[in-house]
């Protein structure tokens, strides 16, 4: 039933009634509210189906691996990022969670942020040694453009899944384009880490 659901969302957003759900679902009313008895039960399955589980902490542990060049982490987490991302599930029901129930986004770009995005400020510091703390500013300007710079891959799936237009064939090579731009002009930077 949720990966029924899964699909029924990423087609038509969060907004349906429970009898457009339970239609959609191709199950009876009390059925659907025999295994979720709130539609809100529903589409927290359906969160941690679609990001949780899709969530791999082996990338975090990767980023934080000093033994290899930053370059290569970078390129290595982006590229198994977007394979988690790329999905028509995931970006579309992004999106829908976002315009109709934007809790469910906000808890996943917490994690992000509090994972990748402090680990990536952090491993940038480290390769510029930098030991300062940062001032609360200046965290808060490396964070925007990390929005930036991560969002851009997110954004693959929004031409390939929302506009409907072509994205590269060969995403390895454009990450590795985008890390190389980003980091290169990261390290030759005052205002970054």
């Amino acid at each position: 039933m949720v990966e029924r659901a899964i699909t029924l969302f990423a087609q038509k957003g969060f907004a349906l009634t429970t009898r457009e759900l339970a239609e959609g679902l191709q199950v009876t009313q009390p059925l659907l509210y025999r295994y979720f008895p709130s539609k809100q039960l529903l589409i927290e399955q359906v969160y941690q189906q679609v990001f949780m589980s899709r969530w791999d902490p082996e990338l975090e542990q990767q980023l934080k691996d000093r033994t290899r060049p930053l370059r290569e982490r970078l390129i290595d987490y982006f590229i198994g990022y977007t394979r988690t991302i790329l999905s028509n599930e995931w970006v579309r029901i992004f999106l829908y969670a976002g315009l109709q129930d934007p809790q469910l986004n906000q808890r996943y770009l917490k994690q992000l942020h509090e994972t990748v995005f402090l680990t990536i400020i952090e491993e940038l510091r480290h390769q510029k040694q930098l030991n300062t703390p940062l001032d609360e500013q200046a965290l808060s300007h490396e964070i925007e453009v990390l929005w930036g710079f991560h969002s851009s891959f997110f954004y693959l799936g929004v031409r390939k899944w929302v506009y409907q237009l072509p994205v590269p064939e060969d995403l390895p090579q454009l990450i590795a384009l985008r890390v190389n731009a980003f980091l290169d002009g990261a390290l030759h930077c005052d205002q970054l880490p």
